[in-house]
């Protein structure tokens, strides 16, 4: 075996050209996948595997809503090693220089909608799986390939596939943190919505209302000050909390006519960051405790938390807690040594990486499954990161995906 993958390190030039994994990317940007909206993207990926002969099928993770599943070598027992992406995309911000949906490569930047997070780590992953397949070199333990949807959700995807029994000894999930980067120490997500019910009045008699506005924005005032008791010193600034969305109006659906009166509902959707070694349940507690004073505050108005947001507003729907495992594993000492012997770069960072450990994803499902796992996936520069990634990194990432496959698989 060793021989073999000294043979295949030595021929990853020609076994997964540079423009191949461009070209992968350029397809998959082109399909729009926003959360909610993966089914397009999965039918595109399954039609990519099963053209180049995988084992591939939809796996159905709410009506309608799918998600791709591939598989390379035995048909049978547990995965040594699992490739995890995420299918949906980030909302687009304003003013997209270009169509977001025709990927642009200029220089080692390639640019488009959703390459950021996490199109290119997809591309790397099928690009992967594709060098090993052509090494023609016999596996003796499965792959598993897993292009998730709703991870954006909290991890929605990769639950159910956990739920469906697939399973592996390993992951690798490569989320845009950089190869220079092995992660294994993340923030908690939690995702709710703070909301506030008052009493709509005519602004000629405001005196008669409870103004639902004026009672959330002070409520926020104070939450974005308050520490929960969530505090871990290597994880110095969280808490976090970011107030990203907010609507009120009139009635149940926040009607956002009739402004002469004031607002009866008001929602604030809110992501909460927090450090190891809390769970959600201490999260739940602090913001109930929260909540408890506030109404002590504002008698007059009904205050209450959606945990998680009502599924109108796509947000939440899986508790995402903190990742907190040692970064002295074999995969992450696989990933590393396999770095810069298929590329330019070496990894700089295991572990905790801040700012990049105040992310959450899927390796939190992953490890609490038992699967020794771990972050490392493509990114871009500083400037305009949202909208690129570096085809360098891409590229590396994708072979050495590829060489920690054979070497666990083979």
């Amino acid at each position: 075996m060793k021989d073999s993958l000294e043979t295949f390190l030595g021929s990853l030039d020609t076994l997964l050209p540079d423009d191949e994994v461009v070209d992968i990317a350029t397809g998959l940007t082109a399909i729009p996948s926003f959360t909610g909206d993966e089914t397009a993207l999965a039918n595109h990926v399954d039609n990519l595997l099963s053209q180049h002969g995988f084992a591939s099928y939809l796996q159905e993770v709410e009506p309608g809503r799918f998600q791709t599943i591939g598989r390379l070598g035995p048909d049978t027992g547990t995965a040594a090693l699992l490739l995890n992406g995420h299918l949906d995309m980030d909302p687009l911000g304003r003013a997209w220089p270009d169509d977001p949906y025709t990927a642009r490569r200029d220089g080692d930047r390639l640019f488009g909608a959703g390459l950021h997070n996490m199109k290119s780590g997809v591309a790397a992953i099928i690009g992967a799986a594709l060098a090993v397949q052509r090494s023609g070199i016999s596996l003796r333990r499965p792959l598993l390939l897993e292009f998730v949807a709703g991870e954006l959700q909290g991890g929605k995807g990769t639950k159910f596939a956990l739920q469906e029994g697939l399973t592996a000894d390993a992951a690798i999930v490569p989320e845009p943190y950089s190869v220079s980067r092995v992660i294994t120490r993340t923030a908690g997500v939690q995702k709710f919505a703070l909301v506030v019910r008052g009493t709509t009045a005519h602004t000629s008699r405001w005196q008669e209302g409870v103004d639902a506005v004026t009672v959330l924005r002070r409520l926020l005032d104070v939450l974005d000050t308050e520490s929960l008791g969530l505090t871990n010193k290597d994880f110095p600034t969280l808490p976090r909390l970011q107030t990203a969305s907010l609507i009120a109006g009139r009635g149940e659906e926040h009607d956002l006519s009739g402004v002469s009166y004031c607002a009866d509902k008001a929602t604030a959707i809110i992501d909460l960051r927090y450090p190891p070694p809390f769970e959600p349940t201490d999260v739940s507690a602090a913001i109930g405790r929260f909540v408890d004073q506030a109404r002590e505050t504002y008698p007059e108005a009904e205050i209450s938390v959606d945990h998680p947001p009502d599924p109108a507003f796509r947000v939440g729907g899986v508790d995402m807690p903190p990742m907190d495992v040692t970064d002295a594993s074999p995969i992450v000492r696989d990933v590393t040594s396999f770095l810069h012997r298929v590329s330019d770069y070496r990894v700089t960072e295991t572990g905790i990486a801040l700012p990049y450990s105040y992310c959450g994803n899927d390796t939190t499902h992953l490890s609490r499954a038992g699967i020794e796992c771990c972050l490392f996936g493509p990114r871009g520069e500083q400037q305009d990161t949202e909208r690129h990634v570096l085809v360098s990194e891409m590229v590396a990432c994708a072979r050495t995906l590829a060489a920690v496959s054979l070497a666990r698989c083979a």
